[in-house]
Parts: C-alpha cells; sequence; structure tokens
C-alpha cells in the first residue's frame, strides 16, 4: 500500500512538476531532499478559448481569456475537475476561504505558488503550489474568477488591473509563499 501512494505521489508530481526532469533549487541553493521536489508550473499555452458561455469569465471575457480553459491546462491535474482536489496531497478550492476570501491573497498564491502546511475546509494539507506567474494578467485574472464562482464558490470577479498591481507590488518575491506570510 505504501508502496503505491508513492507511486501515486510521483506521479502526480510529474505531471505537475519539470518536464526536463530538473528540480528547482531551494531558496538556500541547496537541491531539494529526495521525494521533496518543488513542482514548477510549465510554460503557459499560447492560445485562450472563446469565453462565451463559461461561468465565472465575465470580467475576463472581454480580455479573451477563458478561466476554464487556464484551469484545465493549469490546474486541473491537482485541484481536479470537480475542484475538490487530492485527499491528503492539494487541497480542494470547493468553498475554501482562501479561494473566497481575500482576492489580493489568492492573486499572490497564483503568482508566485504556495508551500507547506495550510489548513483547508478542516483538513491537513502540506505540499507546494507551483507559481503561475508566467500566465499573463489577463489569464491569472480569468482563472481566479472562474475558481472564484465555481466549485460551490459564489466570490467576486478579479481582473486583469488586479493582478498587474500585485505583480507588481510582489515583483522582488523568488519563492512559494506560505501560509504564515500571506496572514501577516
Amino acid at each position: 500500500m505504501k508502496r503505491m501512494m508513492t507511486v501515486t505521489a510521483v506521479a502526480v508530481l510529474a505531471a505537475c512538476g519539470p518536464g526536463d526532469g530538473q528540480q528547482q533549487q531551494r531558496s538556500d541553493g541547496a537541491p531539494p531532499a529526495a521525494g521533496n521536489a518543488v513542482p514548477q508550473a510549465p510554460p503557459a499555452a499560447s492560445g485562450t478559448a472563446d469565453s462565451a458561455g463559461a461561468a465565472g469569465t465575465q470580467t475576463a471575457a472581454a480580455s479573451g481569456a477563458d478561466g476554464a480553459a487556464v484551469y484545465g491546462r493549469t490546474c486541473v491535474t491537482c485541484h481536479q475537475a470537480n475542484g475538490q482536489g487530492m485527499a491528503g496531497a492539494f487541497p480542494p478550492l470547493s468553498n475554501s476561504e482562501y479561494v473566497t476570501g481575500d482576492k489580493n491573497r489568492m492573486i499572490r498564491i497564483v503568482l508566485h505558488g504556495l508551500q507547506g502546511p495550510i489548513t483547508v475546509n478542516g483538513q491537513q494539507f502540506n505540499n507546494v503550489m507551483a507559481p503561475w506567474k508566467q500566465l499573463s494578467d489577463a489569464e491569472i485574472a480569468a482563472v481566479i474568477s472562474y475558481v472564484r464562482s465555481n466549485f460551490g464558490n459564489n466570490a467576486s470577479a478579479v481582473t486583469a488591473q488586479e493582478v498587474a498591481a500585485q505583480r507588481q507590488a510582489t515583483a522582488s518575491r523568488t519563492g512559494p509563499y506560505t501560509v504564515a506570510e500571506l496572514n501577516r
């Protein structure tokens, strides 16, 4: 059973991690410990799908970004198509205070990633979310708006201007956030 869980964890990290087999260096310059590879976000797709009819993408529709499409290529592997995450590995987006709460906090998480322990809906998780700052402001706004209005969530949309402001305010950031940093 333990071997099956390890194989599953490796498969999940491989799906979210770098395609070239490289591991990201830790902030102290040392390589990650075995089994603790830091997933890196794959390059953003060059095109965007039409956003007509996609829930939660009204704000992004004017920019041409489709939140559901961005979610499908960047988030679904870990957070799943239903937004329920993967038990013990990746937290759900459904009814999450991190999704429906402060939108600037969520923008920072998407831009720079998140690592370490987090409690979502009463469940503990301790993993790494890849940074997605290579996505455009419009794509990040669209995917966050999509998540904030789907999976049982009912929160306001995010604009590309709000993403741009957070991108500029956190431009010097070089690594993922921790929950403690986000809650300061």
